[in-house]
């Protein structure tokens, strides 16, 4: 019996490293094909692929426009563009993502900037998801979008990145908010005081890990839908000019929300006046 193929695949990447052969290992093949648009470039294993991937590519380019007018992000020229097109890495396999990652079961994908596995914007994920092109894709094309716009490594709640990296998933928010409402009313909702310090890497309690994103997405479309785009926008600015996540509050919603307790406050109350 042969070797899986996502086995084979996990070996090279360990030896060879993720994204590219290292220089002087020309005698060895490269098994990843790979496409390119004019922001992202994907690699992937098998031939027969080609189509989705193309279809990935148009998408990721659709939900880079619209991802970018969300948060206020003044596109320039070379952003994404040419050696810094941000690589879209689809394994065979969820075996193979998993092994060659470490991420827990419920991790269908994760975007990486400048680590160790990969030294380049980087959306990881792989081949035969259905929700992939609806969910995952702009759900990390949003990580790195925030990150460069804001900056990576800041001090802020994990919660409200993640629920902007769900805003332009298909389907989400209706059903998020319907979700949210019982658990509210019923006060079993994640109190801000553990809510903005808490984060779900390694969470392998999938209930836990459902709780928060829908928190998530549910406080960040009640700053959305409740005060608009241009106050969100206003947010984001002042988050990336290096303010607090209260201070950034204070300042895009003067006089409404002062801090993040009162946000909460105004949160809980949106879902007892419906």
């Amino acid at each position: 019996m042969g070797l899986h193929p996502a086995i084979i695949l996990l070996f090279w990447c360990i030896f060879l490293g993720a994204a590219s052969v290292p220089a002087g290992a020309t005698d060895v093949k490269d098994p990843f094909i790979e496409l390119t648009s004019e922001h992202f470039r994907a690699r992937f294993t098998m031939e027969d692929e080609r189509t989705q991937v193309q279809t990935v590519l148009r998408r990721a380019e659709d939900y880079y426009g619209r991802i970018a007018d969300k948060i206020g992000y003044s596109r320039y020229q070379d952003f994404w563009t040419w050696d810094r097109r941000v690589v879209i890495m689809l394994y065979p396999d969820q075996y193979a993502y998993a092994r060659f990652t470490g991420f827990p079961q419920w991790s269908k994908a994760y975007a990486s900037r400048d680590t160790r596995l990969f030294r380049e914007h980087t959306i990881v994920s792989y081949n035969g998801q259905d929700n992939f092109l609806d969910e995952i894709l702009p759900h990390e094309i949003t990580h790195l979008m925030f990150w460069d716009y804001v900056g990576q490594g800041k001090l802020l709640p994990v919660w409200f990145e993640e629920g902007l990296a769900q805003l332009e998933e298909s389907g989400k928010k209706d059903q998020v908010q319907a979700i949210m409402g019982p658990i509210v009313s019923a006060g079993k909702q994640i109190p801000f005081d553990s809510f903005n310090v808490i984060s779900i890497t390694g969470e392998k309690d999938e209930i836990k890990v459902s709780l928060f994103y829908a928190q998530s997405l549910s406080v960040v479309l009640f700053l959305l839908e409740k005060y608009g785009n241009d106050a969100f926008i206003r947010f984001c600015r002042e988050l990336r000019d290096g303010r607090s996540f209260d201070d950034s509050l204070r300042r895009a919603y003067p006089s409404i929300i002062g801090s993040s307790k009162e946000l909460e406050t105004r949160w809980i109350r949106h879902f007892q006046q419906q």
